[in-house]
């Protein structure tokens, strides 16, 4: 299934569960709406990437050897670490999906 069809559809979803259908809204809420939608799409994306960065750092992390010296309580603070880092490397431009989403979000009517 091709990433556009996916979003269309559940876009579809979340303009059914509005209170008033979008055909009888004024153009001016419409253009709101519209952004609304890209603004929670950027969001969206800028959390997936974070998240996969995040995801990234931690299985590089786990080919690391472990030493002598560790200790199960440092692992907790490297996922911090990590999502922290994750956040600000998205933050920065990522490895450019919310770039992607952002590209598709300007092609939605």
């Amino acid at each position: 299934m091709e990433i556009h069809n996916l979003m269309a559809g559940q876009l579809d979803l979340a303009q059914m569960a509005t209170s008033q259908p979008l055909g009888f809204r004024s153009p001016v809420d419409q253009v709101q709406t519209g952004e609304k939608a890209r603004a929670g799409l950027h969001k969206a994306g800028q959390e997936f990437e974070s998240y996969f960065i995040s995801y990234l750092i931690k299985s590089m992390r786990e080919t690391v050897p472990k030493g002598l010296l560790d200790r199960k309580g440092e692992q907790v603070w490297y996922s911090f670490y990590d999502q922290e880092i994750a956040k600000l490397s998205t933050e920065a431009g990522g490895i450019g999906i919310s770039a992607f989403v952002d590209a598709y979000a300007e092609k939605l009517p």
